[in-house]
């Protein structure tokens, strides 16, 4: 290796790094960390396959660090886990399988739809949640949306955070930021489970995925005590608003 070719290698690193310590703030806040990750790791010449496989793994720490400092608020949850943590690990080692059998472009297809719809129900939740109060509504869909949304998450996650708070905001019971909580845990097991897989079958690029993800562990637990000094109204607003942008940029692209 030449010494221009480490000083690039370098530099990549750092940028890697200092995007990690983004994303995995972002990941805990909102669940929309892709939206930064992925662009640069595109412009640092992977190619979309290792960007998504990257990133996949790479948030892994963040959600578990982000996990650990999120206990008080799961405490309160562990029913809603129970029932929600099967479905999302089946559903994303699907996912993790299906994008190796299908090109990627045919599920690219529908993620600006996915996200838009993830983010519209983020944002009118409270208006929606009113009329979905039940206890039977409640023990309704839930599990079958949780599956679904990590099939997405396992084939190509970007946004995944955005439609399990939207998942979680009409079907489940608990404030906001427990939510969050459990938005933080379906994250990890979704990104862990297909992370684990990609490990064996997929091209990753390791030098930049190690830093990446050595960064979002610091960066998670950042996030998660953010989350909690920021009142539940503005919270929807911002991870509505981020799902919006992603499915608009993801549209036009």
């Amino acid at each position: 290796m030449s010494a221009a070719q480490a000083k690039v290698i370098g530099v990549d690193l750092i940028v890697v790094a200092a995007v990690g310590l983004l994303a995995g703030v972002i990941n805990t806040v909102a669940g929309a960390g892709a939206l930064v990750t992925f662009p640069v790791f595109l412009a640092l010449g992977m190619s979309p396959l290792q960007a998504n496989v990257a990133n996949c793994i790479g948030v892994v720490p963040g959600n578990v660090a982000s996990m650990v400092t999120f206990r008080k608020e799961l405490a309160t949850q562990k029913p809603l886990l129970r029932k929600v943590m099967l479905p999302a690990a089946i559903g994303s080692l699907l996912g993790g399988l299906v994008l190796f059998v299908l090109p990627e472009r045919v599920f690219t297809y529908l993620v600006p739809a996915l996200l838009g719809l993830g983010a519209l129900l983020v944002l009118i939740q409270p208006l929606v949640a009113k009329k979905l109060r039940s206890a039977k509504t409640h023990r309704g869909p839930i599990k079958s949306l949780v599956f679904g949304t990590s099939v997405y998450g396992g084939y190509f996650g970007t946004g995944i955070g955005v439609i399990f708070f939207a998942v979680l905001g009409l079907f489940a019971k608990g404030t906001t930021h427990q939510l969050n909580a459990v938005k933080v845990v379906l994250q990890g097991i979704a990104n862990g489970v297909a992370g684990v897989l990609f490990c064996f079958i997929a091209p990753v690029p390791w030098p930049q995925t190690l830093v990446f993800g050595a960064m979002t562990m610091i960066a998670g637990p950042v996030g998660a005590h953010l989350s909690r000094k920021i009142p539940p109204a503005p919270l929807r607003y911002i991870i509505g608003t981020l799902g919006l942008v992603a499915a608009v940029r993801l549209a036009i692209a």
